[in-house]
């Protein structure tokens, strides 16, 4: 039986917070005697888990989650969301004959939001149509979970830009390839796999990019 390491159990009861966050006090209390400041630092720096204040106290979110918050509790930053999301919507009501620059400006919205979290540049991966090079989605699988169990971290997420490359080299497959087969993978095999927001490029899920992968 799968027992969680320290680190996934820390991360794991951050997440599980949902939008009210966890008190940093009531965390360190929960687990004693470890590097607990070193652990939160290294999900401080890849924007995986936000600080922040509530009543002169800190408390700790995972991204996704912080995004709710602000939504429910800052009235500037969700009259930002609604006005991009106004934004966005009249896009989709333009005709078709502009259509492929509506395409990009919708883009380019969806990316300003989650700048808004990360503060920094990111790209993401539109859905493409079935590619012309084919390839068995068993040997796929295969060898995508090889490059994950290779490349990932302390606590199992890896970069999919990191797994792209090790499958476009060996099987000669486009960006657009590789993402195609990936989402047709995840889909596949739903309980094998968990995403999670963030990194340069990835699958956008609800509206936010989601660059980060592990096996479960």
């Amino acid at each position: 039986m799968y027992s969680m390491s320290l680190e996934e159990k820390i991360f794991d009861k951050i997440f599980s917070s949902g939008e009210e966050g966890v008190k940093r006090i009531a965390l360190k209390k929960e687990f004693p005697g470890t590097d607990f400041d070193k652990k939160i630092e290294e999900w401080l720096k890849t924007g995986e888990v936000i600080i922040g204040k509530k009543a002169n106290t800190y408390y700790y979110w995972h991204k996704d989650n912080y995004f709710q918050y602000l939504i429910n509790s800052d009235a500037k930053f969700k009259y930002i969301y609604e006005l991009l999301k106004d934004l966005q919507d009249s896009f989709h009501g333009l005709s078709s004959s502009v259509n492929k620059h509506v395409e990009k400006l919708d883009g380019r919205l969806i990316l300003l939001m989650d700048s808004l979290l990360t503060n920094s540049n990111q790209r993401y991966e539109e859905s493409v149509s079935k590619p012309e090079k084919t390839i068995d989605l068993n040997t796929f699988k295969l060898d995508f979970d090889l490059s994950i169990s290779k490349n990932a971290g302390s606590i199992g997420w890896v970069a999919l830009s990191i797994v792209r490359n090790d499958l476009c080299l060996k099987h000669e497959l486009t960006e657009k390839q590789f993402y195609y087969y990936t989402k047709e993978l995840i889909d596949q095999f739903k309980n094998n796999y968990e995403l999670s927001s963030g990194g340069e490029e990835g699958i956008i899920i609800r509206g936010l990019l989601h660059g980060f992968v592990r096996c479960l």
